[in-house]
């Protein structure tokens, strides 16, 4: 059993040390990939695995920062306790982190993940659906539809596509308006 209030509650308790980095504390030996590692093996159950049998963390790893310190802060949410010894996850988590993760980052900053409800709750939905895990308390339907109500990426390809449109619109009235003032024109040269 697992309530999104209840991981809602937990993302928002993520200590302030998760969300340094390069760019915020350059003096500090920030290593996601050790933060991620550390996520895997609890995830696993056991802290004694070796690295090759967890999936690679630092061949994936990029300089985006939103997107390393999304990531910790993710490292942070998987220790919830309900993740704790479930091996099959780990696969899945990678998932999230290196595709889902970083498709979204292009536009939530890593802060909005604690601060805006909605972010909060899209975070905590997108991870769940990668684990197939369904909330308590809600059918599959329910939390894809919940999930697809709150999608960013999502949101903004429809922004995008509305604003391409505006600006069709726009240029069609500008060449209206040119076509409109060349008869004028004209009209009046022949008169």
């Amino acid at each position: 059993m697992i309530y999104i209030s209840d991981l809602i509650h937990h993302l928002k308790k993520c200590p302030e040390v998760f969300f340094y980095n390069q760019e915020t504390h350059p003096e500090e030996d920030l290593q996601t990939s050790v933060l991620l590692l550390d996520i895997f093996r609890r995830v696993y159950g056991d802290f004694s695995v070796d690295d090759s049998e967890l999936p690679s963390v630092t061949a994936d790893l990029e300089d985006d920062v939103n997107h390393l310190t999304s990531m910790q802060l993710a490292c942070w949410f998987f220790s919830f306790d309900f993740f704790k010894g479930q091996p099959h996850l780990v696969p899945k988590i990678h998932q999230f982190l290196f595709e889902d993760l970083k498709q979204v980052c292009a536009y939530v900053k890593s802060r909005e993940w604690v601060e805006d409800e909605d972010r909060a709750e899209e975070f905590i939905r997108l991870a769940l659906a990668r684990c197939e895990i369904t909330p308590s308390g809600e059918s599959t339907i329910e939390a894809a539809d919940r999930l697809e109500a709150l999608d960013t990426v999502k949101r903004q390809a429809v922004l995008k596509e509305t604003n391409e449109s505006m600006e069709r619109i726009r240029e069609i009235r500008r060449q209206m308006a040119e076509k409109k003032a060349r008869e004028s024109a004209n009209v009046y040269s022949r008169e």
